[in-house]
C-alpha cells in the first residue's frame, strides 16, 4: 500500500457500525470519504454519505458521490434488479491521482453480499486496491462472524490491516478473536474498540478517534 492511500471499511454484517468507523477514520486521517454503493436511507432520508458530511462538517468535495444509489434497503444485486440497473465492477475503480489525502471507502453490508449476478462486495475491495479494516461487534455471535470474514478475505488474498470492534467491553471475546485470527493470518491486529454512544456527534467521534491505533 502506498503511504496514506487509505482503507476499505467492511463489516461482519449489516448495521455493525461501518459508518461510525468510517467517520472516525475520516476524522483521524483527515481523509476523503466514498460509499460506492448505497442501498436505502435512514428515517430522516439521509444516506451514509450525508451522515458523514453532516457529522464531520466536511466540505462537499471531501465526500465523493455514490456510483450507485438505490432507494431499497436490500442487497445491491436485488436493489439494482428492481431499478433495472446492473452494477458493473469496472465502474467502481477509483483514480487515486486526483486526491492528495487518504481515502476511506465504505462497503455495503458484509463481504459476501452480492452486487450483481457474479460479484460480491469483496470483489470491489480487489478492484479499488485498499487494505481492509474489518468492523465487528463485541456481542454474541461475533467470534464466528469475524473469523469467517477474515478467512474470506485471506482466502481471496485481500490485505487485512486490522479489526475495529464496536460495542460494550468484552475482553474475553476480543482475546479469543485475536488469538484465533492469528491462525488465519499472523499479520491481523486489533486496532481498538469503540463504545456505543447514546449520541453520535463530532465530540464523540473525536473521542473514538483516540481509541484507535493506526
Amino acid at each position: 500500500m502506498k503511504k496514506n492511500k487509505g482503507f476499505f471499511i467492511s463489516g461482519t454484517d449489516t448495521d455493525v457500525g461501518k459508518t461510525i468507523v468510517s467517520a472516525v477514520m475520516v476524522n483521524k486521517l483527515d481523509a476523503f470519504y466514498w460509499k460506492p454503493i448505497q442501498c436505502g436511507v435512514d428515517k430522516l432520508g439521509f444516506s451514509d454519505s450525508d451522515k458523514i458530511h453532516n457529522l464531520l462538517n466536511l466540505k462537499k468535495d471531501r465526500v465523493f458521490p455514490e456510483r450507485y444509489f438505490f432507494k431499497q434497503a436490500i442487497s445491491p444485486n436485488l436493489a439494482a434488479k428492481k431499478s433495472g440497473v446492473r452494477v458493473s465492477l469496472d465502474s467502481l475503480k477509483f483514480n487515486f491521482s486526483k486526491i492528495r489525502k487518504p481515502l476511506i471507502v465504505e462497503g455495503a453490508g458484509g463481504l459476501l453480499v452480492p452486487i450483481n449476478n457474479k460479484h460480491f462486495v469483496v470483489d470491489i475491495i480487489k478492484v479499488i486496491g485498499l487494505p481492509v479494516i474489518l468492523v465487528a461487534r463485541t456481542s454474541l455471535g461475533t467470534i464466528n462472524h469475524t473469523l469467517l470474514s477474515l478467512e474470506a478475505l485471506i482466502t481471496r488474498k485481500q490485505k487485512v490491516f486490522g479489526i475495529i470492534f464496536v460495542g460494550k467491553k468484552n475482553n474475553i471475546v476480543l482475546k479469543t478473536i485475536n488469538d484465533f485470527s492469528k491462525k488465519i493470518d499472523k499479520q491481523i491486529n486489533i486496532l481498538g474498540r469503540i463504545p456505543i454512544y447514546k449520541k453520535v456527534n463530532l465530540k464523540n467521534i473525536k473521542k473514538a478517534s483516540n481509541l484507535i491505533k493506526i
